[in-house]
């Protein structure tokens, strides 16, 4: 096209007319339909090389460099055949990466890290300046298997490393042991003022990548109090660390080896949960330059950028405090488990598996279920620990049960008149209307994954009137407007039958909305039978396979069946009730409600998710 311009006049006299100027140049512009072809992917540093050809190099979480080129060019012939401006590519099932702008028809190299061992492809598309998207471009590439741990300290009432490479052992300051543990037989607990464990020499080069890991209990927020660290002549090299200023855990780094030096932090996005168990990680990425906390396997915003030169703390690794202007500080008040260390940055794969605390023990049947910690029991038909308006915790946390309105009601059966052995049993009875119990709450960090079970017989009596609709709460984390989570039972007016449900609403504050995982049939609920309730926040779960970077499951089981989807119900944005943990009612838009007719027995909470075959079993060897 061409272009000129008139200029229309009209004289005094009356004149009119058109002036003309000059034809512009030629001006070119096309009318684009076409879409690029796939993307050509190849290794640039030669570290991963096609499946194809090559065998499995590097590991988990070692970067390579990959090139994405314009199919359509070709570098014998001059010029720019290619109309490709921009890319986007994607890592095995991970989120799409944001738009790569280049220069018309040119490649561009990209660092990539693996997060798994084996088989692993990039997926990249190119995009012409018209938005067009090519098809895929895959590249396939063979993973070594993850590198182990530099140190593992299980701290089951001793000090040991449980690798079998290079043995750091820890000594104690202080410190005792809690049988109250994430794991295994005990773990460390600190007073907070005096008590921590180090090693007697570095355990990491922090000039380069690391990672580690513990799971913690924090037992107050007064000050700063440190989880991990490793010490310099006078900073540390990195601490993870709850942090007063900013109620939330924090992974930092400390610029220089110096008193009072500069601070690059990752921070939490949430306050912690007092005495519940937390897993904690932090990563160096030095191919990255960056830092990044992870809470309950999730990481914490973005990746922090540490461009500083790196340096290398040559001291002993700190359980329980922070070295700092050449002397310990901040020591950690409650109590540590399961504290890990690796020589390398890991995937956040690899993070969330570590927060999932795998079975490892192959003698029992169960290598590779989550290992769940018991937080609280109570039995009613204890008659020994359940009296008058108390059901005592026995799962030695101490966190009692108080009964407001509920029953403790024992019934004989037998009848000895005809031989029959006269027993007495007894059980927690709720009229509907007003009666609960309540605990001191919360018990678990709802971020993390959790368990929790009951023995539940509904009353029929009390759900006879089929006029009216029912939903009536078996347990559950009360917030301040809503119930954080809860399992309750719903009956539709006009039906003899409800189902039973597993909650959680997206926020604390009135209309929330629920995400919910029912039982799959109204027929599912029976009246009157006692039947076994489990609910299953699963925070290491991929539960949509649309998007796998969100993590975080619901899980119903009725009795010893999963119900619905094995995956569960996807629900990735949890927030923490910090209320009572109520029993027999729940909390709607800042009101009591949900009042449970019945009984409600053995009521349990675990932190940590717990495997389909375990809660069959648990129902078998239960049921009543």
């Amino acid at each position: 096209m061409r272009v000129k311009t008139q200029a229309y006049y009209k004289t005094d006299r009356g004149a009119t007319g058109v002036l003309d100027s000059s034809w512009s140049s030629w001006c070119y512009f096309r009318v684009d339909t076409d879409s690029p072809p796939p993307p050509a992917v190849t290794s640039a540093d030669g570290l991963y090389k096609s499946a194809e050809t090559d065998q499995a190099a590097g590991g988990v979480g070692t970067p390579g460099k990959f090139t994405f080129t314009p199919a359509d060019t070709n570098t014998t012939t001059p010029g720019i055949q290619s109309d490709v401006v921009s890319y986007k590519w994607r890592l095995n099932s991970g989120a799409v990466s944001a738009p790569i702008p280049v220069a018309k028809g040119t490649a561009t190299t990209q660092t990539i890290t693996p997060n798994q061992a084996g088989e692993n492809t990039v997926q990249v598309w190119g995009f012409d300046a018209a938005s067009h998207s090519s098809l895929t471009g895959y590249y396939s590439f063979l993973v070594k298997g993850a590198e182990r741990p530099s140190g593992i300290w299980h701290l089951d009432n001793a000090l040991t490393d449980a690798t079998t490479a290079t043995q750091h052992p820890l000594t104690s300051s202080g410190g005792t042991w809690d049988t109250l543990s994430r794991s295994g037989t005990g773990a460390a607990k600190f007073n907070g003022t005096t008590a921590y464990l180090s090693t007697s020499g570095s355990v990491l080069d922090t000039s380069k990548s690391f990672a580690v890991s513990a799971w913690a209990r924090l037992a107050k927020k007064d000050v700063n109090y440190t989880v991990l660290s490793q010490a310099g002549v006078n900073a540390s090299g990195f601490q993870l660390y709850y942090s007063t200023a900013y109620d939330a855990w924090v992974f930092n780094r400390h610029q220089t080896d110096v008193s009072g030096p500069e601070i690059t932090r990752s921070i939490g996005a949430k306050p912690p949960v007092l005495n519940a168990w937390t897993h904690l990680a932090g990563v160096y990425d030095a191919a990255a330059h960056t830092i990044q906390l992870y809470v309950n396997g999730v990481p914490q915003g973005d990746p922090v950028p540490f461009t500083v030169t790196p340096w290398k703390a040559s001291g002993g690794l700190q359980v329980g405090r922070l070295w700092a202007s050449a002397t310990g500080k901040e020591n950690f008040a409650g109590t540590i488990d399961e504290v890990k260390v690796w020589s390398r940055a890991l995937a956040d794969t690899e993070i969330s598996h570590d927060a999932w605390l795998e079975d490892e023990d192959l003698s029992d049947g169960t290598a590779g279920d989550p290992v769940p910690a018991l937080v609280a029991k109570w039995d009613a038909t204890d008659m020994t620990n359940a009296t008058g308006t108390t059901v005592k915790d026995t799962s030695a946390f101490g966190r009692n049960l108080t009964l407001n309105g509920a029953a403790l009601a024992q019934f004989t059966t037998g009848d000895p008149d005809i031989g029959e052995e006269v027993t007495t049993t007894q059980s927690m009875t709720l009229n509907g209307t007003s009666a609960y119990a309540t605990a001191a709450g919360p018990i678990v960090d709802d971020s993390g994954s959790f368990t929790a079970t009951a023995w539940v017989t509904l009353d029929p009596a009390k759900l006879a009137d089929t006029a009216k609709s029912y939903a009536v709460q078996v347990f559950g984390q009360s917030g301040t407007s809503q119930s954080g989570w809860g399992v309750w039972y719903e009956q539709p007016a006009g039906s003899t039958q409800g189902r039973w449900t597993f909650g959680r609403p997206d926020k604390d504050g009135t209309g929330a909305a629920w995400t919910k995982s029912e039982s799959t049939a109204f027929t599912t609920a029976q009246l009157g039978v006692p039947v076994m309730i489990t609910v299953v926040y699963d925070a290491q779960a991929a539960a949509d396979p649309d998007d796998t970077s969100k993590l975080g499951a619901l899980k119903l089981y009725v009795d010893s069946a999963l119900m619905g989807d094995e995956d569960g119900v996807p629900y990735s944005a949890p927030w923490q009730g910090g209320g009572a943990f109520e029993i027999g009612r729940g909390k709607i838009n800042g009101a009591p409600a949900r009042y449970f007719p019945g009984m409600i027995d053995s009521v349990r909470v675990w932190a940590g998710a717990t495997s389909t075959d375990t809660i069959a079993n648990r129902h078998n060897t239960e049921q009543r």
